[in-house]
């Protein structure tokens, strides 16, 4: 199903609140405003797909994906800005905006902008009009789209993770 979606229209905004963040459904109602607002399909990814407002057929929930596989796939990550999932953002090269909300996010979130591959928002700014507003800025600018390819294409290229790999295999 995941898999018929992506390959369905343009690529898809993916939205997830975080493991931790468990009062989903404001967030995905938002997430929705800004979505149809936009006039672009998104992935919904959270455990509490029982939690979601209705969904129309250009939004797809799923209550787990591998990022390393659908975020390269994907045109944007909306998210709580965990330093996991932004490095796998980072690496696909894509956009961020960044709700953050506790512990490491928030730093997360200003190295992201001065990247100058995302934008972070509060959670009391998480409304569906100023996160289309985030988002239309985040796609439509070649600045952030040269950012964002910048870093991924730097992430490829460590040659330490060469070395590190090749002692792993060797011990």
């Amino acid at each position: 199903e995941l898999e018929a979606f992506v390959e369905a229209g343009d690529k898809p905004i993916v939205f997830t609140p975080g493991t931790g963040h468990r009062q989903v459904r404001k967030f995905f109602e938002e997430a929705l405003d800004a979505v149809q607002r936009l006039g672009r399909r998104a992935i919904f990814a959270t455990r509490q797909v029982l939690d979601l407002p209705p969904l129309p057929s250009s939004v797809l929930a799923v209550e787990y994906v591998p990022f390393s596989l659908l975020l390269p796939r994907s045109a944007a990550l909306v998210y709580h800005g965990g330093i996991g999932t932004c490095s796998q953002a980072l690496a696909a090269g894509i956009p961020h905006l960044v709700m953050a909300m506790a512990h490491d996010q928030p730093d997360n979130a200003n190295r992201l902008r001065r990247l100058g591959v995302g934008m972070g928002i509060t959670p009391r700014q998480f409304k569906g009009p100023r996160v289309a507003e985030c988002l239309k800025h985040l796609l439509e600018s070649p600045e952030v789209a040269q950012h964002c390819a910048d870093c991924a294409r730097r992430m490829r290229s460590d040659p330490y993770l060469e070395v590190l790999l090749d002692w792993i295999e060797k011990h």
